[in-house]
């Protein structure tokens, strides 16, 4: 599927193929679409509890997220983010769109438990996680002299797909 820039775009990025394959979606999500980028490039390939463990700790401030994106190249480093504690780099903790991606990921692991009896939620690892541009609320702010300047608010659409890739159990018939 392809991307036209500057639309939203309904469904989802990736085709659902797999065996043991569970999807979420939030749509229109009122957070800022730079922070739910690093979130997703810092949480792809985890287990399902380690990334909420992890989010829980950047609200709380003792882990942050690495913000690699949005560099100055070849001027250095400007992400408009300071370094932090570890080798890290930098970093910041995005705490409103953490609250957005643990709600995803606790949504993902209640549709798997919906949909499998035979596997744990928690032990699904995150094999694609995605956010893009939704819906443009657009606002005009009255300014001097009868004129007005654009007053937009961008939304986000995230997605998730939780895998399991552990032995399927077969039933033995005697």
């Amino acid at each position: 599927m392809s991307r036209i820039t500057g639309k939203s775009q309904s469904g989802y990025t990736q085709l659902l193929e797999g065996s043991n394959l569970v999807s979420a979606r939030a749509v229109n999500v009122d957070v800022h679409q730079k922070h739910c980028l690093h979130i997703a490039k810092a949480l792809r390939g985890m287990n399902a509890s380690d990334a909420i463990s992890y989010l829980e700790d950047v609200i709380a401030e003792k882990k942050a997220i690495p913000y690699t994106r949005r560099t100055r190249r070849g001027r250095g480093g400007n992400t408009m983010a300071g370094h932090r504690k570890g080798k890290m780099g930098p970093g910041k903790f995005p705490r409103k769109a953490s609250k957005v991606f643990i709600k995803l990921i606790k949504s993902a692991m209640d549709n798997a438990r919906q949909r499998y009896d035979s596997i744990e939620p928690d032990e699904m690892v995150i094999t694609h996680l995605a956010s893009h541009r939704g819906q443009i609320h657009r606002g005009w702010r009255p300014r001097a002299q009868g004129r007005a300047t654009p007053d937009n608010h961008y939304q986000v659409n995230i997605e998730i797909f939780l895998e399991h890739f552990g032995e399927e159990e077969v039933e033995d018939e005697f």
